[in-house]
């Protein structure tokens, strides 16, 4: 179902009990994990999650940055991101880092695979001494691993879902763990928030990447780039040919 047949259901849904607890209980973690880090930062990606989530922080402190990390091939992926990004960039601050290995003349030659599994090492140097925590808008029921990850992965005296890395000075805060794609798509319609393309199409429940990798693949970015993109499809199938057998 597209998001504009959802925008109605999804209100109806944001006035009911189960969704105005859930969304009190996200607000009280929010404010217990402000109490245990002085310098955050949130991870903004522009898809569903990262947006309701920022969203959320920004009412508590707008002052908190939002770091957004694109790709060579983020602006054709998503023609309407700056939309979302200028919508942030209006009520916060927001820091874009790019990392390029489409057009760069060092990646120039690297296929699809080796220009994959170089990009997986991306964001690991971003966290510095800058920074004492990073809010993440990720989800139990998007995956088992991020699950696990979220059940296993707790600092003890911490509120619930915040965890410090063990070799970082730095504290990894997940508030709305516990939400699904019906209360994030609530969240977004009621608020006014501007979504990507992406979800107009295919709805609420799909998922986004800003780059193309093995998981925007199998969520099947490829031909929806093709048929609602032809020109962004063809220069990235130009670049890796090898991905014409994905639309």
């Amino acid at each position: 179902m597209c998001q504009s047949n959802q925008s109605e259901a999804l209100k109806l849904w944001s006035k009911m009990p189960q969704y105005k607890r859930k969304l009190e209980r996200t607000n009280d973690l929010i404010s217990e994990m402000l109490r245990v880090v002085s310098r955050p930062y949130i991870a903004l990606s522009c898809g569903k999650d990262s947006s309701a989530m920022a969203h959320m922080i920004n009412r508590h402190n707008p002052s908190i940055p939002m770091r957004f990390v694109s790709r060579g091939e983020t602006r054709f992926l998503y023609e309407n991101i700056d939309c979302v990004l200028d919508y942030f960039r209006s009520i916060g601050t927001v820091e874009e880092i790019l990392f390029d290995r489409l057009f760069s003349d060092e990646w120039k030659s690297a296929d699809f695979w080796t220009v994959e599994n170089a990009s997986k090492m991306d964001t690991r140097g971003l966290d510095s001494s800058d920074y004492d925590g990073v809010f993440l808008g990720i989800r139990k029921d998007e995956s088992e691993g991020r699950r696990n990850s979220l059940k296993f992965h707790h600092t003890y005296g911490m509120p619930r879902y915040c965890y410090k890395y063990k070799n970082k000075n730095i504290v990894r805060m997940c508030p709305v763990a516990d939400w699904n794609f019906k209360d994030i798509g609530a969240y977004l319609v009621t608020h006014e928030i501007p979504v990507l393309d992406w979800y107009e199409n295919m709805g609420f429940e799909a998922r986004t990447a800003t780059r193309i990798n093995g998981r925007a693949i199998e969520n099947g970015n490829i031909k929806w780039l093709h048929i609602h993109n032809p020109s962004g499809y063809y220069k990235l199938i130009q670049r890796f040919p090898e991905l014409k057998i994905y639309e």
